[in-house]
């Protein structure tokens, strides 16, 4: 290949700067496939610009550029060129007048030092554009920890594809009491990966992972179905389920509400689906749409770690919820911050104007549930009461609370 006998011709060190466009089959729908070529065009006579005379650009892929620049003397020189890269990328889609324009992954290795051969420094190169995004930095030289991390995510998501297959998801649930009679009227289904008996991942982990994956329809289609079907031995409680941005915005996320409360018979207001402030943002129109269509099916809407978020009180006012959550940050810590408790004072008083119901999660303590009975807040949820249960454990908590015992 050309990247080999530049290799052999080579007289001294170089490094091989790898940049990727995320996202680029979207820019291709939005530009169409002439103007997203143009600007694919102008980006590979800029990048062959930018070092003067010191790059050579090779097409690798769709929306892959692979730079060999020429006379690195270290580490730090080639991270400069990479900048100088990078600056040049952003620059060419600056003067496109894209109004959302995709992000690049920069990827450095150096050769002879950290490769051999043409393949092996691509590889590397390639590791090392992947560890920009689980590193969260804008470019990445490469090193030992780029092949472990980036292995490890793409094990890990391998992994939670099978545990999706094989039983190792569980559905828990935490129960939501109402503060005035200290009664149990609905439960939090909340999943966890559990192997052997023990946690593989917490849920911070691993839905992101799906989200990676391509899996998340299939992994809220497996909480939703699991969750009705154990409230199905529940009638007189209601089950919520959390659901992320991404599944709020997918295109077949209604319908598969619809099917799942019709599959299992789901009272009127038996569902509640939790989303956060974050998950509205994204497309304020669409999902306040599609949150109304959820409500004509019967399902109630809850808006979830509310106060953690940011947005705005214009756009909450819009917002078609019958529930706001809480946050536990400041419901637990109420009893030693006056901010705190002032916050969760406001928030209810918020809720009470807009017609919602309120619910206090990160109850652990007595003091706190008087506290909240006596801001008038409608439910809690917390250790106070019992933490996440399996169905089974779930069902004998109940029948125990109602005998009193």
């Amino acid at each position: 290949m050309a990247l080999g006998a530049a290799l052999q011709c080579s007289g001294s060190s170089l490094a091989l700067v790898l940049l990727e466009m995320r996202d680029f089959p979207n820019l291709q729908a939005r530009l169409g496939f002439e103007a997203s070529g143009v600007l694919l065009q102008g980006l590979s006579q800029r990048l062959s610009a930018a070092l003067n005379g010191r790059a050579t650009v090779y097409k690798f892929g769709e929306a892959r550029f692979c730079v060999l620049v020429k006379a690195v003397r270290n580490r730090g020189h080639a991270v400069l060129a990479a900048e100088r890269l990078a600056r040049a990328a952003q620059e060419v889609m600056t003067d496109a007048a894209l109004a959302l324009a995709p992000e690049m992954n920069v990827g450095v290795a150096i050769y002879p030092s950290q490769a051999a051969n043409a393949e092996e420094l691509l590889r590397k190169a390639q590791l090392a554009a992947a560890a920009v995004t689980t590193r969260s930095v804008r470019l990445q030289v490469f090193d030992e920890n780029c092949a472990a991390e980036v292995m490890n995510d793409w094990e890990l998501r391998e992994a939670f594809a099978v545990a999706l297959r094989s039983g190792e998801l569980q559905v828990c649930y935490q129960p939501k009491m109402r503060i005035a009679d200290r009664r149990p009227v609905g439960v939090e289904a909340l999943m966890r990966w559990i192997r052997g008996g023990q946690a593989v991942a917490t849920p911070d982990v691993f839905i992101p992972l799906a989200e990676k994956a391509g899996l998340i329809q299939d992994t809220t289609w497996y909480a939703l179905t699991n969750a009705l079907r154990h409230a199905n031995a529940w009638r007189e409680l209601s089950v919520a389920v959390n659901i992320t941005p991404a599944m709020l915005h997918h295109r077949d996320f209604v319908e598969m509400v619809r099917s799942t409360i019709s599959t299992w018979t789901v009272r009127n207001h038996g569902l509640t689906l939790e989303i956060t402030e974050g998950a509205l943002v994204v497309d304020f129109e669409q999902a306040t749409s599609r949150l109304k269509r959820l409500r004509e099916l019967g399902v109630r809407i809850s808006i979830d770690d509310f106060g953690t978020g940011y947005s705005s009180l214009s756009y909450f006012k819009k917002i078609p919820a019958d529930e706001l959550k809480i946050d536990k940050s400041f419901v637990m810590g109420m009893l030693t911050d006056d901010a705190d408790q002032s916050l969760v004072q406001t928030i209810i008083a918020l809720a009470r104007r807009f017609r919602m119901e309120v619910v206090a999660e990160g109850v652990e303590d007595q003091a706190t549930f008087e506290m909240l009975s006596g801001m008038h807040c409608d439910y809690a949820q917390g250790f106070l009461f019992a933490p996440a249960l399996s169905a089974e454990h779930l069902a004998e908590w109940l029948k125990s609370y109602s005998s009193g015992s």
